[in-house]
C-alpha cells in the first residue's frame, strides 16, 4: 500500500484560530511551522477532503510519472494538511486539465485533442488511468465551459458504467467505455438549461437535471430518451418582502443531489454580486440556499418538492465535481444539516439558522474538488 507523508500546518497560520473555520486571523503563513508529521495508513479515512492546490516538486523514477505535493483541507478537523511526494501521471499534469470528479474518480481532458482520462489518483491502492475517446470538435475547446462530470458507477466496481459530461447551455455527452468508442451527444436544444448540473441516480437508473428555474425535472434513461416532469416547489419559506427583493437580484443556480438512501433534493443557490467601492471589480458570493425534498412519485405528469430546513443526519457538498450527499454520523467531524460549498465563495451554510459562514479568502483554490471518504 502507498504511504503518503502528511505535514499538518498550524491552523492560525492559514487564517483560522481557536480551531474555528469561520474565525479569521491576520497572522502570516510561516512555512517552517508544522505540527508533527504522520503517515496515512491503509485504512480508509472517513471524512471528505477538499483539494486546494497541487504543484510539481520533482521527477519520478518512473518516466511516465512526476512527483507532486498537494494542499488538502480536512473538513473534520478544520485544518490544512499537505500531502508530499505523491506520484502523479505526467500525462494528467502537463497536457490535461481537471474537468470534474464523480464517485471517487477525477476526470481530466487533454488540452490538445479533447481526450478524456479518468483516474483514481488519490486512491491508496494502485494508481489507475482509464483513457476514453476524444470529445468531438469543438466540444473540447477551452472556451466551452464544462459544468460537471457524472459516472453511473465507479469503473472499478461496475464494467457497464457510463460517463456523462454536461457543458454550459444544453450539451450533454455520454460514453460507454466498454461498449463503444465514441461520445454520443443528446439533442440539447430542447433542454432549455444553462448552468444546471446533472446527477445520475443508481437507484432510479436515470440521469436527472432541473431546468427552467426549477420548473421542470428532466430525466434520461440509459438510451438518452428524455422525459419532462413539471416540478412544483412547495412550502416556500415566509420572509419579509425586502428579503425576497434582495434574492430576486441574485444569480440563481439549481442543483440536484441524491442521498445515500436514494432521497433526491433540489437545491437552489442564491449568489449576490457586489463591489468593494471602486466599482471596477465585481465579486460574487453565496447569500443563501433553499433545499426541497423531491416527492417519490409523480402524479399526472407533475411532481412536488417540499421546502425543508432539516435534512437530518445528512450534509451536502458542492464543488467542481458531482454534488455529494453524505451521512454526518459516518464521517466524524462533519456537521449534520450543513451545506459545504466551493464556488461563488467558499464556506458552509447552516440550514437550521440559514446562516452562511465564509471561509478565509487566503486559501489557494486551483483544484476546487471534494474527495469522497476512503480515498486518501
Amino acid at each position: 500500500m502507498l504511504s503518503i507523508l502528511v505535514q499538518r500546518k498550524n491552523e492560525d497560520k492559514f487564517g483560522f484560530k481557536s480551531n474555528s473555520f469561520h474565525e479569521q486571523s491576520q497572522v502570516e503563513e510561516e512555512e517552517s511551522d508544522h505540527k508533527a508529521a504522520r503517515f496515512f495508513s491503509s485504512s480508509p479515512k472517513q471524512t471528505p477532503y477538499m483539494v486546494l492546490v497541487g504543484d510539481k516538486v520533482g521527477e519520478s523514477p518512473e518516466a511516465e510519472n512526476i512527483i507532486m505535493s498537494f494542499k488538502l483541507f480536512d473538513l473534520s478537523k478544520e485544518e490544512i494538511i499537505e500531502v508530499i511526494h505523491k506520484s502523479f501521471p505526467k500525462l494528467l499534469y502537463q497536457d490535461s486539465r481537471v474537468i470534474g470528479s464523480s464517485r471517487g474518480w477525477i476526470a481530466f481532458m487533454s488540452k490538445h485533442d479533447g481526450t478524456v482520462h479518468l483516474s483514481d489518483v488519490f486512491n491508496l491502492g494502485s494508481l489507475r488511468v482509464i483513457t476514453l475517446p476524444p470529445l468531438p470538435d469543438p466540444m473540447y475547446d477551452p472556451s466551452r465551459v464544462i459544468i460537471n462530470v457524472s459516472l453511473s458507477y465507479p469503473p472499478d466496481q461496475e464494467d457497464d458504467y457510463v460517463v456523462y459530461i454536461k457543458f454550459l447551455c444544453s450539451d450533454i455527452y455520454l460514453c460507454r467505455p466498454n461498449h463503444h468508442s465514441q461520445w454520443v451527444g443528446c439533442d440539447g436544444n430542447e433542454i432549455h438549461t444553462t448552468a444546471s448540473d446533472i446527477v445520475y441516480s443508481p437507484r432510479n437508473q436515470m440521469l436527472f437535471l432541473v431546468i427552467m428555474g426549477a420548473s421542470f425535472l428532466c430525466s434520461f434513461d440509459l438510451n438518452m430518451n428524455k422525459k419532462y416532469t413539471r416540478l412544483h416547489l412547495r412550502n416556500i419559506p415566509m420572509m419579509p418582502q425586502s428579503e425576497w427583493e434582495l434574492l430576486a437580484m441574485c444569480i440563481k443556480i439549481e442543483h440536484l443531489v441524491e442521498s445515500p438512501g436514494g432521497r433526491i433534493f433540489v437545491v437552489k443557490q442564491y449568489v449576490e454580486t457586489y463591489d468593494q467601492g471602486d466599482k471596477e471589480v465585481i465579486f460574487n458570493k453565496t447569500k443563501r440556499f433553499m433545499v426541497f425534498k423531491l416527492n417519490t412519485k409523480a402524479t399526472d405528469g407533475e411532481i412536488a418538492a417540499y421546502y425543508t430546513e432539516d435534512i437530518g443526519d445528512l450534509c451536502i457538498f458542492f464543488g467542481n465535481n458531482e454534488t455529494l450527499c453524505l451521512e454526518a454520523s459516518n464521517n466524524p467531524g462533519l456537521k449534520p444539516n450543513y451545506i459545504y460549498y466551493i464556488g461563488y465563495g467558499l464556506g458552509f451554510y447552516d440550514m437550521s439558522s440559514q446562516k452562511v459562514h465564509h471561509f478565509t479568502s487566503s486559501m489557494p483554490l486551483n483544484w476546487p474538488l471534494y474527495l469522497l471518504p476512503g480515498l486518501i
